[in-house]
């Protein structure tokens, strides 16, 4: 599925996937894997981000506004292999801004995972703004400092456990055979940047 997305004034292309659940169920936004009052509350919230999906012979179809549609994309992961690593910088990218109409002004935050092949990770991420009026221009800008640990890929599941002890686990969707276009987190989109 694609949608569009403003990030600083500027319009970017969001490919993102869609989650088909055993009941039949299909979450098409899957962001709504990290909504902060679970899946139940994103289906009371966003009852539209919600379909059924079914197989006809070799193709997936999802409910959509003309009944049965067949999926966009069509290939599927029950887990990913237990052997797959990711190599290189994935950068998720989020903001506001007017500059792209003409405006001045322009927020933008970003996180970044650093993966490596040896199956060592570093997590960093900052902000930075910008505002213009009159005979002023403001630029803010703030990196935070890397967290560095280890990763591991287990079903669909990635966990993080940091040199300082604290660990993470989330949600990752990506094609086993392409890892290098995106990967996503609880739902959030992360883009591989060049290194």
């Amino acid at each position: 599925t694609a949608a569009a997305m403003g990030v600083g004034g500027f319009i970017t292309t969001r490919i993102y996937p869609v989650v088909l659940f055993r009941n039949g169920d299909a979450l098409t936004d899957v962001e709504g894997l990290s909504y902060p009052g679970g899946l139940d509350g994103h289906r009371r919230a966003k009852p539209k981000n919600w379909a059924k999906w079914r197989r006809n012979g070799a193709t997936i179809e999802i409910t959509g506004s003309k009944g049965w549609e067949k999926l966009a994309f069509q290939t599927t992961y029950g887990a990913l292999p237990p052997d797959l690593r990711l190599n290189g910088l994935y950068r998720h990218l989020g903001g506001t801004g007017n500059i792209a109409v003409g405006g001045t002004d322009a927020v933008t935050a970003f996180t970044d995972y650093t993966f490596f092949p040896d199956g060592h990770v570093i997590r960093g991420g900052g902000s930075g703004a910008q505002a213009q009026g009159g005979d002023f221009s403001t630029v803010v800008r703030s990196v935070a400092p890397g967290r560095r640990g280890t990763y591991r890929i287990d079903g669909l599941t990635l966990t993080i456990t940091y040199d300082d002890g604290r660990r993470e686990s989330q949600i990752i969707v990506t094609d086993p055979k392409d890892p290098k276009g995106a990967i996503w987190l609880d739902g959030v989109g992360y883009v591989q940047r060049g290194r």
